[in-house]
């Protein structure tokens, strides 16, 4: 007989909704900060330059010359 006071699982119910709800808050916090994925990617000209830089795509000359430029 039930009488009420939940499904009977004891211990093992609140632990399985204690890590349902730990899971749910850490897909929340990973959406929310991104994944590297994240469609709010900073493409900003300057990180665009460092990005290049680093691809070895420009040569360190270059790189200076044009940060010059974008700080001016």
């Amino acid at each position: 007989m039930m009488m009420g006071y939940g499904s009977g699982f004891g211990i093992f119910g609140l632990v399985i909704n204690f890590l349902l709800i730990v899971g749910v808050i850490y897909l929340v916090i990973k959406w929310v900060r991104g994944d590297g994925n994240s469609r709010f990617i900073d493409n900003t000209p300057g990180r665009i330059l460092d990005e290049r830089f680093a691809r070895g795509e420009i040569t360190e000359e270059e790189y200076y010359r044009m940060k010059s430029i974008l700080r001016d």
